[in-house]
């Protein structure tokens, strides 16, 4: 999980002064908070260890990302993976015939969704969003990586990796895929055990199945929804308050300062230096011809298909697209090393399990009462 709050080492040089015992002690009774849920305006559920909601830019950044991914999971195969839990909580509960229902209407459910949707691959299940936000500027941050880089010359490793593990400023979010080459199949194994009363047979299938599950991760650095941001304000401007605008472009400069002291320039180097190059002929424009116009439509554009380029830059998510080409896996044994390839790249799961945990319980809880 990602860790929001500055632990005491690095608060005390981020911030430019030692703690003082009591301090220590309050740092660390608010590096033991729990995450907490929070939920945009559309209704997208996401995870922080601040109480503060999430800046508008962002809210609207996680909505549009929602729409895009869900709207590739047709609702009939959602409630048939429905179906499949609660068969397996039955079974669980000695409830056979009541599970071989729910098996039974998966089972269709998945065949009707197959044959009307054949290119389907890997259908969207769910999503986990943490956003870790760093309050810094990029000095100060740049003086904690440069300390973090003499405590590890002095090989004092475990103070240098405590202070860069508070160097992150993104927003993760997890996504869960259901491979349709894989599961039906279990559910039909499982449907078949059930009815001849092996019901080991059944929970292994259906626990096989589960196992099919890819989770996929995308970190979009702030900065970058920051700095995009800040352009857009400036270029809704009107061109004669040129004060205010240069302020805001001199803001969106020192954001990707930041995405580079924190290391996020790293897969497209190229691209963030243009996007500076951008906002500096913008401003050298400002007081001359009126082609400020022009120069703003083509930095929006740069930030967009940069913001692309970086949701689809982990390989476990580049596996999950091969999955969802009908021409890229072929056979029930291919698309199985595909999922385990994927799988195995992305570890991003077990970091949100916790989460999941807290949530499920918080529901229970609930229900108890």
């Amino acid at each position: 999980m990602k860790k929001v709050l500055m632990s005491a080492i690095a608060a005390s040089f981020l911030m430019g002064g030692a703690l003082q015992a009591g301090q220590m002690e309050d740092a660390a009774q608010k590096k033991a908070e729990k995450p907490v849920m929070h939920q945009t305006q559309g209704g997208v559920q996401y995870y922080s260890k601040s109480k503060e909601n999430v800046k508008a830019y962002v809210s609207k950044e996680l909505e549009a990302h929602h729409k895009m991914m869900m709207k590739e999971a047709p609702k009939e195969i959602l409630k048939a993976f429905g179906d499949t839990y609660k068969a397996l909580k039955l079974i669980q509960m000695k409830q056979n015939d009541q599970a071989i229902k729910f098996l039974e209407s998966a089972d269709k459910a998945f065949d009707a969704a197959l044959k009307k949707h054949p290119e389907l691959k890997m259908v969207p299940l769910t999503e986990q969003i943490f956003i870790s936000e760093l309050q810094a500027t990029p000095e100060q941050i740049k003086v904690a990586v440069d300390y973090s880089r003499e405590l590890l010359k002095g090989y004092h490793t475990q103070a240098a990796a405590a202070l860069l593990a508070t160097m992150s400023d993104e927003m993760d979010i997890a996504t869960s895929y259901l491979p349709m080459e894989l599961y039906p199949k279990a559910v039909k194994k499982a449907l078949a055990a059930l009815k001849k009363k092996d019901v080991n047979g059944a929970l292994a299938a259906l626990s096989a199945g589960f196992g099919t599950i890819v989770t996929v991760q995308a970190a979009v650095p702030l900065p970058l929804l920051a700095a995009q941001d800040l352009v857009v304000q400036a270029s809704k401007m009107d061109k004669t308050k040129k004060a205010e605008i240069e302020k805001l472009l001199k803001a969106a400069k020192m954001e990707l300062q930041k995405a580079y002291y924190l290391g996020y320039t790293d897969l497209h180097p190229k691209a963030y230096n243009d996007l500076m190059k951008q906002i500096k002929g913008i401003e050298k424009e400002m007081g001359g011809k009126n082609m400020v116009e022009e120069l703003y439509t083509k930095l929006k554009k740069s930030f967009h298909d940069l913001i692309g380029k970086v949701y689809h830059d982990s390989v476990a998510r580049k596996e999950a697209q091969a999955l969802k080409n009908p021409n890229a896996v072929k056979g029930e044994k291919a698309a199985e090393a595909k999922v385990e390839e994927a799988q195995a790249k992305e570890l991003f799961e077990s970091k949100m399990e916790a989460l999941t945990f807290e949530k499920e319980s918080a529901t229970e809880a609930k229900k108890g009462n």
